[in-house]
């Protein structure tokens, strides 16, 4: 194998690479927003309990029905460690308790 060959060898690793980089981070782009708008959903169902008669709130489980998990997606199960490395997970939030236990 010549040096050229080696070379271009590099390059087509290097750029693969760059391809999964991008990807991971496009996924966690798309995991740290539907996050921020189920935050969003949680609090707009609180104003809207609190505004609300008591006795019958419009949601009485906040966060019941909205946390969405993406461990079923085979390019998350492939990326799964990157993922977790980029994303700065609330410890309190829900999602933060699934992961742990992937």
């Amino acid at each position: 194998m010549c040096y050229e060959d080696e070379t271009e060898d590099y390059y087509k690793m290097l750029d693969k690479q760059s391809e999964e980089d991008a990807l991971v981070s496009f996924i966690v782009a798309l995991i740290e927003y539907s996050t921020e708008l189920e935050e969003q959903v949680v609090d707009l169902r609180r104003t809207v309990n609190q505004l609300s008669d008591e006795e019958r709130l419009a949601f009485p489980d906040l966060e019941g029905d909205i946390y969405q998990v993406f461990d079923d997606y085979s390019a998350y199960r492939k990326y799964q460690s990157l993922i977790e490395e980029r994303i700065e997970w609330n410890k309190n939030h829900p999602v933060s308790e699934i992961m742990k236990g992937l």
